[in-house]
């Protein structure tokens, strides 16, 4: 894993914590659904990520973050 990968994993767990993954899932009106297919998880997985109860990890880390366009500035 590069530094760069480590870096949109710490973006992108910032953003689920803080609870803007899900304002730019909604601000872009796309459907958890839509988020997990992307991904390549399971809607439940992104509810779960969204609310706290679990964090995205490795590869679903980035792929979320690809998703959501994560930048540096986004955080």
């Amino acid at each position: 894993m590069s530094p760069e990968d480590l870096r949109r994993i710490s973006e992108v767990r910032a953003l689920v914590a803080n609870g803007k993954a899900r304002e730019q899932r909604e601000s872009r009106r796309l459907k958890l659904q839509e988020i997990a297919d992307a991904v390549g998880v399971t809607p439940v997985t992104v509810y779960r990520w969204e609310r706290g109860i679990t964090t995205p990890r490795g590869a679903a880390a980035l792929r979320l973050a690809e998703v959501l366009e994560i930048t540096a500035s986004a955080v």
